[in-house]
């Protein structure tokens, strides 16, 4: 991968990937690879029809005022609820039917299957919803009494 590119909104406030012997891409999406655990690690730019157009290994190896811009970009329009406490689990029909609260408020879905709730190497969980939303919950004993009781049978 080369550092040499250049991301930067246009007037219409679309985010544009600047490239020497190529031709600028408009419109470009910003999506961070896995392992989520390592967020200044590869981090995606994909066209407007989602095609990776460039993979950037490492941030830190991009001057700050880039950093600075992928970052800015990435917190803007990345979706990732973090569960900051859960207020329900009920299990029917082989379902889970959770009800939360979220850094983005209360929400409440419903997981298929045990394997989409997902533990991190670092301790927190990653867990996908039926509608394949994804939320983030903290490592077990960061949560609060009753969060833990709610969720400790099911993980």
């Amino acid at each position: 991968m080369t550092n040499d590119f250049e991301l930067s909104p246009d007037d219409q406030g679309r985010l544009v990937l600047k490239r020497p012997g190529h031709d600028d891409v408009v419109d470009v999406r910003l999506r961070r690879a896995f392992p989520w655990s390592q967020k200044s690690r590869y981090v995606s730019i994909r066209d407007s029809e989602g095609k990776e157009v460039l993979l950037i290994d490492d941030l830190s190896t991009l001057s700050a005022q880039q950093r600075e811009t992928i970052e800015h970009w990435l917190r803007d329009t990345s979706f990732i609820p973090r569960i900051t406490a859960i207020d329900h689990v009920d299990v029917r029909f082989g379902y889970q039917q959770w009800k939360v609260q979220t850094d983005r408020g209360t929400a409440e879905f419903r997981v298929q299957e045990r394997e989409d709730v997902r533990f991190l190497p670092d301790g927190r969980f990653r867990i996908k919803d039926a509608d394949g939303t994804i939320y983030e919950m903290a490592p077990l004993d960061k949560l609060d009494h009753a969060s833990r009781r709610a969720v400790e049978a099911l993980i």
